[in-house]
């Protein structure tokens, strides 16, 4: 009997169909899986960066607000991404070139060297004493100092009143 004729009866008796149910039924829970844990991944990467800010924020517009002169003090912060694991891994060449790169795991977890912040994009700060040109210097060399970045994507504003 010819594979084509296999094939044929195999359709008729009803069990290829059932094996391709089975085999989309498969396909489509691990999408959903692998979907469902990236979205994880995804958000708590974002809140992780999130955090990452609003922590800036919070300590910089404190320290800021101490400066002589300054008065109250709002600071907002922008950063690019979600920051990076550097991980430990081991590389392998085999005897034909190839190499591979396998992450170190200690309990089951990759080994982290290092973990690098997030990239400051703009550093917003609203001061009520800025509109003094000594004030607006200070805050401004102060914050390029403390966070490492250069004055040009940090903008400073005197704050307006409330009325």
């Amino acid at each position: 009997m010819s594979e084509a004729a296999k094939l044929g009866q195999k359709i008729k008796s009803g069990k290829f169909f059932e094996i391709v149910v089975v085999i989309i039924l498969i396909l489509v829970v691990a999408a959903i899986v692998f979907t469902t844990f990236t979205e994880k991944d995804a958000s708590k990467d974002a809140e992780g960066s999130a955090a990452y800010e609003r922590e800036l924020e919070a300590r910089l517009g404190e320290v800021l607000s101490k400066m002589a002169g300054a008065g109250e003090v709002s600071v907002f912060v922008t950063v690019a991404s979600e920051g990076e694991k550097v991980l430990a891994v081991e590389t392998e060449q085999a005897e034909d070139g190839t190499v591979t790169t396998t992450p170190i795991l200690s309990g089951g977890e990759p080994i982290v060297l290092e973990e690098r912040k997030p990239e400051i994009t703009g550093v917003l700060i609203v001061a009520e004493g800025a509109d003094d040109l000594n004030v607006r210097f200070n805050l401004l060399e102060a914050a390029a100092s403390v966070l490492n970045i250069n004055q040009s994507i940090i903008k400073v504003y005197t704050m307006g009143g409330n009325s």
